[in-house]
């Protein structure tokens, strides 16, 4: 097959373009002939701008990969959601705007060592193709655990391959509806985004899975990994060639930081990446141009600068049809005269991220609901206690929210 018809891509949102042109150039740098492409997610409709003349990538923008509603889904989804979401959309874009028999989707935090040949060997035998994140078991009381697996989903989707075919158009539609309608990051629902759906996709489809030790390498699956470098380059278990390594929660400000989703191991623990990490950082921290990457996302505030959250999002995903037509992000439209009516919304500043890290079981706040769930089980009994914490499981997920609708017409 000529390399002319194949061809890699990535998506980022401007504060993450050196991580985009760090790949794009390792990966151009093993499939010459290929071309590299990057969707910029921001509410910026020049994608030109976001590419120099020195870079090997092509730009596309959001808004031109076949949206049927751009502002509706970047109302519904925050920015991880909205990156992740768009991908099979993106993936049928470049299939058919580009002609390409083969397309293979990488994350931002990668970096390509050898050439993929796996990947577009048995793109020859599958319409697409997966890799899991362990191959082995795990179960050490540390984290990523296999837990964590079944919760966020058996394949990791920074990765994956597809080839032009009329069932890799059923795996791409079937997947984009998904994501479009359903992509959250909930996992009270059992939804992760993009990545949960492919649990499934092995099942409906012909999507191989590729178990190769040389692919996805990243810090979920050190425990069966260790690598040696030769003259040829990197070697996993010194007995397949690295291809490539995903740097998922890395901090490249930080020479010491392995990754900040897992306590297995720290880089000290690991003297086969202290190289590996720092050659990587360099890359990244000489890849920045501060001016592109301070254009702005578009998508995390009205247009009068109020800030969004995840409340007022969760309940326009649940019932944007009563703003059908509207961009939501107007604030002077009926969708933000509902949200500060109601007070999902509040200032603008940016909502503070916070996490189970953040989380002080000591804290006062955290007694008097102790406190207020022994007095609701004394008051109502096990069994009604029971049915009064299976109904805040369920409003708990905010698009269950639905009491703030009957307080007012949008």
């Amino acid at each position: 097959m000529s390399p002319l018809s194949s061809a890699a891509c990535t998506i980022v949102s401007p504060n993450y373009l050196a991580y985009a042109r760090t790949l794009a150039s390792s990966y151009m740098a093993h499939h010459p002939g290929h071309r590299f492409f990057v969707l910029v997610v921001a509410d910026h409709a020049e994608p030109s701008v976001f590419a120099s003349e020195a870079d090997v990538f092509t730009p596309v923008s959001l808004h031109h990969i076949g949206l049927e509603d751009v502002y509706r889904e970047a109302m519904k989804y925050d920015i991880l959601e909205l990156n992740t979401n768009v991908k099979p959309t993106f993936l049928k874009h470049l299939i058919g705007t580009y002609d390409l028999e083969k397309l293979v989707y990488l994350d931002p935090d990668i970096f390509v060592y050898a050439p993929l040949t796996p990947v577009f060997d048995a793109l020859d035998h599958h319409d697409g193709v997966l890799t899991p994140h362990i191959t082995t078991p795990v179960f050490d009381g540390k984290s990523p655990s296999e837990q964590d697996h079944l919760y966020n989903g058996t394949y990791n989707l920074g990765f994956f391959g597809v080839r032009r075919s009329p069932q890799s158009d059923r795996i791409l539609a079937w997947w984009e509806q998904r994501c479009l309608e359903l992509g959250f990051s909930e996992g009270r629902s059992g939804l992760f985004v993009d990545q949960k759906w492919m649990n499934l996709a092995p099942v409906f489809f012909d999507v191989g899975i590729l178990p190769h030790l040389g692919l996805n390498m990243a810090y979920w699956n050190l425990h069966e990994r260790s690598l040696t470098e030769t003259a040829t380059g990197y070697v996993v278990n010194q007995t397949e060639l690295l291809r490539f390594f995903h740097f998922s929660g890395i901090t490249v400000s930080d020479p010491a930081m392995l990754s900040r989703n897992t306590d297995r191991y720290t880089l000290a623990d690991r003297p086969d990446l202290h190289r590996l990490f720092a050659d990587y950082k360099a890359h990244v921290n000489a890849s920045h141009d501060l001016a592109l990457e301070a254009i702005p996302y578009g998508f995390d505030t009205f247009s009068d600068g109020t800030a969004l959250n995840r409340l007022a999002r969760r309940i326009y995903s649940k019932h944007h049809a009563r703003w059908t037509g509207q961009n939501p992000f107007d604030a002077r439209g009926p969708f933000a005269a509902f949200a500060k009516k109601l007070g999902l919304v509040k200032g603008k500043a940016a909502p503070a991220k916070a996490g189970w890290s953040e989380f002080n079981p000591h804290d006062r706040r955290i007694d008097l609901v102790h406190r207020l769930l022994k007095t609701a089980l004394r008051a109502l009994g096990p069994t009604r206690y029971d049915m009064l914490m299976r109904y805040l499981a369920f409003i708990s997920i905010l698009r269950n929210q639905s009491v703030f609708l009957d307080d007012s017409k949008p």
